[in-house]
């Protein structure tokens, strides 16, 4: 039986709307509530090793010192190159006089920075037949079989270190000295100074002085 002419046009009506939001989708149209795209995550085999820290270097203690290879960028100890001098039982004799000897002031721990964990030592050097005297303060590790000592500051003549101590990843020196216009062969002065690691160097921070007599 033929369909009267409106009611064909009434059943056409939902036809037409379906095939409108069906080239709408296919078109690249998105819903307002369209759900995120879903993002991969990756999670760590449980087998898989965790990263390990570098091993910290072992420090020597004060008596290894007195064994180890001592260098660094001041003079006398440019001239032994990246090696060092080798001490032995905390001496060291060149053919040229110069004489290295370490001292007793001497103290373990952390700096922070880039040296960490170290020893830090002191010496002393001179050439024989001459006045002159100059204490150093090296820092010092053990990464092989023997001890590794870099002295990072020399002191004025004939001022003579008394004691080392580390805490709070600061260095605490005391030392003897005199005023600038003081006269050379006599210290009038007992210095506390205090050093910060500044990356892998020794900074002084501050110091106070204090009259000392002999």
């Amino acid at each position: 039986m033929p369909l009267h002419p409106r009611r064909a046009a009434l059943l056409m009506i939902p036809v037409l709307a379906l095939a409108g939001l069906a080239a709408a989708c296919k078109s690249g149209g998105e819903s307002p509530s369209a759900a995120p795209s879903a993002v991969t995550v990756l999670t760590p085999s449980p087998d898989a090793p965790a990263s390990a820290a570098p091993p910290a270097v072992p420090t020597p203690t004060c008596a290894e010192v007195k064994d180890a290879m001592v260098r660094g960028l001041i003079d006398p100890y440019y001239a032994f190159g990246k090696d060092g001098a080798p001490l032995a039982e905390g001496m060291f004799s060149g053919e040229d006089g110069l004489v290295l000897a370490v001292q007793k002031p001497c103290a373990t721990g952390d700096l922070g920075g880039e040296l960490g964990t170290v020893t830090v030592g002191t010496i002393m050097s001179s050439v024989v037949d001459t006045t002159g005297r100059y204490w150093g303060v090296m820092v010092c590790a053990k990464p092989a079989d023997r001890a590794q000592c870099v002295v990072h500051f020399v002191l004025g003549d004939r001022d003579p270190i008394e004691s080392v101590a580390v805490a709070d990843r600061k260095l605490t020196l005391v030392y003897l000295t005199r005023p600038a216009d003081g006269g050379s062969a006599v210290v009038s002065v007992r210095r506390t100074a205090v050093y910060v690691a500044d990356g892998s160097i020794l900074k002084e921070e501050s110091h106070t002085d204090a009259p000392y007599t002999p």
